[in-house]
């Protein structure tokens, strides 16, 4: 069994604070209404096949200046 150190629990809470903020961040979107739409109209554009690369995206943001 390995040697449990401060900077072992230092660097697994810090993991663990992360991992908290971003169920937070999640369960704050889920929670916005204008949010969930968002997300489900994008899921729908993806399954009707309505996207673009990001290479195809990048151009045309360059000709727009």
């Amino acid at each position: 069994m390995s040697e449990i150190t401060l900077d072992t629990i230092y660097r697994e809470v810090k993991d663990l604070k992360v991992l908290i903020e971003s169920l937070a961040e999640t369960i704050e979107i889920l929670a916005n209404p204008k949010e969930l739409k968002g997300i489900r109209r994008g899921l729908m554009d993806l399954r009707k096949g309505k996207t673009r690369s990001w290479n195809d995206f990048e151009q045309e943001l360059k000709k727009e200046g």
